[in-house]
């Protein structure tokens, strides 16, 4: 990371030819550099300079986030002369867009995308790893990885994935921080973990099972026992598919009704 002194700064200073050009931090008031000595216990920074130049040069390298605030230049001249600089470092970290777990179907394809994210350049290359080992192209067929540098994106497609290809899968730009996925290949046609969350529609059996339960009420006087294995039922499914309850309200309300006729009936 680098800081540079502004073209109209440095051009003063060429005409002062013994005047020194300072660097100072700002959060601290602590002085870095005076020419091209240093003055912190900080190795990562120096005062960089040629001969005849007019450009003052504060280098950071490795940069970290506990450098970003602001650095001042300044030039021993009087008045003194200076330009205060904003550093802001950002960690660049990558991030796989499928989240931190990935439940696919045996047989179908796993798609993997990464990205790194604040990147200042685009990486040099980027890695796939399984566990502790990169990604092996020429252990099975059917594994592609595509880079696009420009959008600093890597795709990493494994064709007809079989249970064995379940793991934890790495990416891991050159410049960036990696990032992981555990990837769960899981056998069986509907496997429960990727199944959908909306409930399923009652079934038939369940239907039937309903409706014969209520023309048995309404064919027997002791309502009360038949009606009560409908009751244990319809808790259960209640708590199994949300979907029921309006099932239910719909039987209490057809209960309401014929019990409402019947009393009518006894009245008369």
């Amino acid at each position: 990371m680098q800081l540079y002194s502004v073209r109209s700064l440095s051009s003063v200073a060429t005409k002062l030819l013994y005047a020194m050009v300072s660097w100072i931090r700002k959060r601290d008031l602590h002085i870095l550099t005076v020419g091209v000595h240093t003055y912190s216990s900080d190795a990562r920074f120096a005062a960089l300079h040629a001969d005849g130049s007019d450009e003052w040069t504060l280098r950071v390298a490795p940069a970290q986030p506990r450098d970003s605030g602001v650095y001042e230049c300044q030039v021993s001249t009087e008045p003194k002369i200076s330009l205060s600089f904003r550093l802001t470092v950002v960690v660049s970290k990558a991030e796989i867009l499928s989240g931190p777990e990935l439940f696919v179907r045996a047989g179908s394809d796993i798609n993997l995308t990464c990205v790194a994210k604040y990147a200042p350049d685009p990486p040099s290359f980027i890695y796939w790893y399984r566990g502790e080992q990169v990604v092996n192209y020429a252990q099975r067929g059917g594994i592609s990885v595509e880079t696009e540098q420009r959008t600093r994106t890597s795709r990493l497609l494994i064709a007809r994935a079989a249970p064995h290809d379940s793991g934890n899968y790495t990416c891991a730009p050159s410049s960036s921080e990696s990032a992981s996925v555990i990837v769960h290949v899981l056998s069986g046609e509907r496997p429960a973990a990727m199944q959908s969350s909306c409930p399923p529609p009652p079934s038939l059996n369940r239907i039937i099972f309903i409706a014969t339960t209520i023309l048995a009420a309404s064919a027997t006087k002791n309502r009360r026992d038949v009606l009560f294995p409908l009751i244990l039922y319809i808790t259960y499914s209640f708590l199994q598919v949300i979907g029921i309850v309006v099932l239910v309200l719909a039987i209490f309300s057809i209960r309401h009704v014929h019990y409402s006729f019947i009393s009518m009936s006894e009245m008369r």
